[in-house]
C-alpha cells in the first residue's frame, strides 16, 4: 500500500471543523449511516468518546467520516447487534480477536459466530463493520487484506484486591506465570484467585504471552484448574456477575486504569482494587483520582508497553483501489480530529483526547498490513 496516499487522502478530507455542528449526535449504540466500529473493551472508551464527540480537553472533538457519523458498539451489552438498517442480527464482537473476526467476516463474507455466549452461530455479516478495535498487532504480510493503523501507546499490568497486603503490589513475571498457570498458590500468605478476561480479549492473549503462560497451560476452573473467567477491565464483577473475588489478581491495561480513575472512562472498578506493577519500582501510572497520568517509564518497557490498532480493510482506504471509500480513509487518517492521530500539543487534536484515556503516543505511526482474522 502507498501510505502517503492514505495519509493524504485523510487529510484532504479531515479537518472540516464544521463537521462538530452539522453532524448529529451518536447514540451509543445506533444503527450507523456510516462506518461501524467493534471489539477491544481496552479502546471502547476512548472510541466512545471520539465517535460521539467530547469535550475533555476543554475542546470539542469528534472523530466523523465526511458528513456520516460513526457508530462504536461497546464489548460487552446485549448479546446481538444490528449495525446497519436492514442488516443482520448477530453476536456482539467481545474483544480484540472477536472484533478482528468480525471485520473479516464482514470483508470476505465467510459465515460469522461470535465468542459471546448465547451468540447466534453462523450469520452472514458481509458490509456489516468497517473497523476494529485492538489491543494487539499481528503478524506482518505485505499483501494482507487488512491494514492495522496504530492508534495510540498502553502497557499491561494486573489489578488485585489484596488490600494492604503489601505482596500483591509488586508480583513479578514468573511469580505471575505460577499464578496463572496454579503452580504458585499464595501470595502474602494467602490464597490468590486468579482472573482472566473472556475469550477473544486482546488482553487475554498479551498477557499470557508477556507472563510466559499459554492457552494450554493455564486451566480455567471449568477445566479442572483454578483460573476463573471475568471481563477484562472489571474489578467490580466477574463473568455472570458475581462479586470480583478478594484475593484475586488479574491482567489490567494501564490506559483502562488511568480513565477508570479520572473519569475519563466508565468507572469498572471495585471497591479497594488497586493497580499493581511487575516491574520492581515502576509503577504503570503516577498520581491519584483526577490528576492519575501514565508513566512513560513503565509504557516504553519492551515486555510490559504495547501498541493498539484500529484496522480496516486495506483496499477501502488506499486512493485508487476499486474498493476505495473516502470517508473511511478519512476516519482512520491522522488529520487533527481522526482516530489516527497521535499528536497531544493541542486539546483540539484526537491525541488529546487519547492521553486524557490514558494512551501515549505509539512507538510508530506507520500502518502494516497483516491477513483476514
Amino acid at each position: 500500500m502507498n501510505k502517503k496516499k492514505f495519509i493524504a487522502a485523510g487529510a484532504a478530507l479531515g479537518l472540516a471543523a464544521t463537521l462538530m455542528a452539522t453532524v448529529p449526535a451518536a447514540n451509543a449504540e445506533p444503527v450507523a449511516n456510516g462506518p461501524v466500529i467493534v471489539g477491544s473493551d481496552t479502546l471502547q472508551d476512548v472510541m466512545n468518546a471520539l465517535t460521539n464527540g467530547t469535550n475533555v480537553t476543554g475542546s470539542p472533538v469528534r472523530s466523523t467520516a465526511g458528513s456520516s457519523a460513526v457508530a462504536s458498539f461497546d464489548a460487552t451489552g446485549s448479546v446481538t447487534i444490528q449495525t446497519k438498517s436492514g442488516g443482520a442480527h448477530f453476536g456482539r464482537p467481545n474483544g480484540s480477536g472477536d472484533g478482528v473476526k468480525a471485520l473479516s467476516r464482514s470483508i470476505d463474507g465467510q459465515p460469522y459466530t461470535s465468542a459471546t455466549p448465547g451468540s447466534p452461530a453462523n450469520v452472514n455479516i458481509a458490509g456489516q463493520v468497517d473497523v476494529a478495535r485492538s489491543s494487539s498487532g499481528a503478524t506482518v504480510n505485505a499483501n494482507g487484506a487488512l491494514l492495522y493503523v496504530p492508534f495510540g501507546r498502553d502497557a499491561l499490568s494486573y489489578a488485585h484486591s489484596g488490600g494492604s497486603n503489601a505482596a500483591f503490589d509488586n508480583i513479578d513475571q514468573a511469580t505471575l506465570k505460577g499464578i496463572f498457570e496454579c503452580t504458585v498458590t499464595q501470595v502474602g500468605g494467602v490464597t490468590v484467585t486468579p482472573v482472566i478476561p473472556q475469550a477473544g480479549s486482546g488482553t487475554r492473549k498479551d498477557f499470557l504471552a508477556k507472563i510466559g503462560a499459554t492457552e494450554s497451560s493455564m486451566l480455567e476452573v471449568s477445566e479442572g484448574g483454578c483460573v476463573v473467567v471475568g471481563q477484562e477491565h472489571d474489578t467490580n464483577s466477574i463473568a455472570g456477575g458475581a462479586a470480583f473475588p478478594a484475593n484475586a489478581v488479574t491482567p489490567m491495561s494501564a490506559a483502562q486504569w488511568v480513565a477508570q480513575n479520572t473519569g475519563a472512562g466508565v468507572d469498572r472498578r471495585g471497591s479497594g482494587v488497586k493497580i499493581g506493577s511487575p516491574l520492581a519500582g515502576v509503577s504503570p501510572v503516577s498520581g491519584t483520582g483526577t490528576a492519575m497520568v501514565p508513566n512513560a517509564a513503565y509504557y516504553s518497557n519492551s515486555t510490559w508497553g504495547r501498541d493498539t490498532y484500529v484496522i480496516v480493510e486495506n483496499a477501502r482506504v488506499t486512493a485508487g483501489d476499486a474498493k476505495y471509500d473516502a470517508k473511511l480513509a478519512e476516519l482512520v487518517s491522522n488529520a487533527t480530529s481522526k482516530l489516527g492521530n497521535t499528536a497531544s500539543v493541542l486539546p483540539s487534536q484526537a491525541g488529546s483526547v487519547k492521553k486524557k484515556f490514558g494512551f501515549l503516543a505509539p512507538s510508530t505511526t506507520t500502518p502494516f498490513r497483516a491477513n483476514l482474522g
